[in-house]
């Protein structure tokens, strides 16, 4: 008489692999489409739960997948505990976030910086235009045609008023144009 191999039972309180991966299943279905996993569970059990993962087939998550967990308490029907996209390890996810203060901070530093470095920069031009340059205009005048002395009245005064400020009449006397 031959004996039967012993049929491998779920323990006490545990839910069947199938049973999982046919609730995972379903769940899965409520959440996404058919076509955004591989219908490849791998199935891992650890204490009252287990979780059913599919690998993501999803454009622009390469290394993701759906992970379902389901409860596996003795006596009680197992349900849907969570299902969610996860990254598995080497995928491809988003930087560490950095908190607003801090970015902030990093801003208001580099603004800083940058004017910092625009004043320096001002300050060696003003020092090589005071060293070097002696052909300034000052207020529309060549300083060159007062030395020749030459008429700057045509510098001054366009023919045409350009600005609008050129042409408003007050109706006072401006106490700083006398």
């Amino acid at each position: 008489m031959s004996k039967k191999a012993p049929v491998k039972k779920p323990a006490k309180g545990s839910v069947s692999d199938a049973t999982a991966i046919a609730l995972a299943r379903v769940a899965l279905l409520e959440v996404t489409g058919a076509d955004t996993f591989e219908d490849k569970p791998r199935v891992t059990q650890e204490g009252e739960t287990v979780n059913v993962t599919y690998p993501s087939t999803q454009p622009g998550y390469p290394g993701w997948r759906w992970s379902v967990s389901v409860s596996s308490v003795a006596g009680v029907e197992p349900s849907v505990l969570e299902v969610g996209l996860l990254p598995a390890e080497g995928a491809l996810v988003s930087p560490d976030w950095v908190p607003w203060a801090d970015r902030l901070e990093e801003y208001l530093l580099h603004e800083k910086e940058v004017k910092d470095q625009e004043t320096q920069d001002e300050d060696d031009d003003d020092d090589e235009d005071d060293a070097f340059d002696l052909d300034d205009d000052v207020d529309g005048v060549d300083i060159d045609q007062l030395d020749l002395e030459l008429d700057p009245a045509p510098l001054e005064v366009p023919d045409e008023p350009d600005d609008i400020f050129d042409h408003v009449e007050l109706e006072e006397p401006d106490p700083l144009d006398p």
